[in-house]
Order: structure tokens, then C-alpha cells, then sequence
């Protein structure tokens, strides 16, 4: 366990994205460093490779981080494990995006979609895995054209 880690403690895999989120949002090196499990971390950020290990994807979320100049985040959860399943301590949270460049009201929204995987360790829920990607078409033409998706904005699941 690393020394920032053992500040925080997450009780559910809810409070652990709500951390990674704010991390995000906020810019928080240590708050992300400290929600990244202690082995077995991956990640794919839009675009790219897999980078696997915890080091190796702490240093890529440092590069994000330092480089994000107040952006708004606006995660819905569209689907989410159940805590505890059957596969053990994990939960699996599937996440629409929306992403702003600022706060502004006005301002247009960016759609990138995630899986996020959870594990319970000793000190807490952590993050082990975050892959995110570009959806293929604009949110509004998936309304339009694809007979698969029949509603028009993501559910979020309580």
C-alpha cells in the first residue's frame, strides 16, 4: 500500500468513481494516485494502447492531469455489477462521459464512454482498470440511426 492511499478510504465502489471523477475534474494528482489499486492496474485512454501497471498508468493520468485547465465532467452510470459478485470484490461500472472544456452553460459537450472496474482491498475500494473510448457516431445520430438504442439519454442506475 502506498503512503497516499492509506489517507483515503472509499466504503463503495460508488464513492471510489465519485473520487476518480473529482480527481479529474480538479486536477488532484494525489487523490488520483491514491484511488489507483495497489497491482493489476490498467488503462486505455481514448485512443491509445493499453498501459498496463500501476506506475505506468499513474504517470499517464499525471501528464493528463497537470495539462487540464478546469474542464466539467458529467458521468452517468449506465450500468453497474453488483458489489461483491459472484467473480469476488469487484464491481464494473459502464459510464457515459460528457465532458465540457469549462463550466460554461453554453459550452458543448464531449462523449467518451468507460468502463470502469473496482476492487476491494484492505484499505478500501480502488480503481483497478479504466478504459475509455469514443463512441463511433455522435450521440445524436446514435438516436437516429441505430435500432438498438431506444432511449435518448443514458440511464443512470440507482
Amino acid at each position: 500500500m502506498t503512503n497516499e492511499s492509506s489517507n483515503f478510504y472509499f466504503k463503495t465502489s460508488e464513492e471510489a468513481e465519485s473520487a476518480f471523477y473529482s480527481a479529474f475534474e480538479m486536477g488532484d494528482v494525489d487523490l488520483m494516485h491514491a484511488l489507483m489499486a495497489d497491482d493489476n492496474v490498467s488503462c486505455i485512454h481514448p485512443n491509445s494502447m493499453p498501459i498496463i501497471g500501476r506506475i505506468d498508468v499513474l504517470k499517464s493520468w499525471d501528464k493528463i492531469l497537470v495539462s487540464l485547465d478546469e474542464p466539467a465532467f458529467y458521468p452517468e452510470v449506465l450500468h453497474q455489477s453488483i458489489e461483491g459478485n459472484e467473480v469476488g470484490n469487484t464491481a464494473i461500472h459502464v459510464v457515459a462521459e460528457r465532458i465540457a472544456a469549462d463550466h460554461q452553460l453554453d459550452t458543448e459537450t464531449s462523449l467518451v464512454i468507460a468502463t470502469n472496474i473496482y476492487i476491494r482491498q484492505e484499505n478500501g475500494w480502488r480503481m483497478m482498470m479504466h478504459h475509455s473510448s469514443l463512441p463511433p457516431y455522435t450521440e445524436n445520430e446514435a438516436i437516429e440511426n441505430d435500432p438498438l438504442i431506444t432511449h435518448s439519454a443514458p440511464q443512470t442506475m440507482q
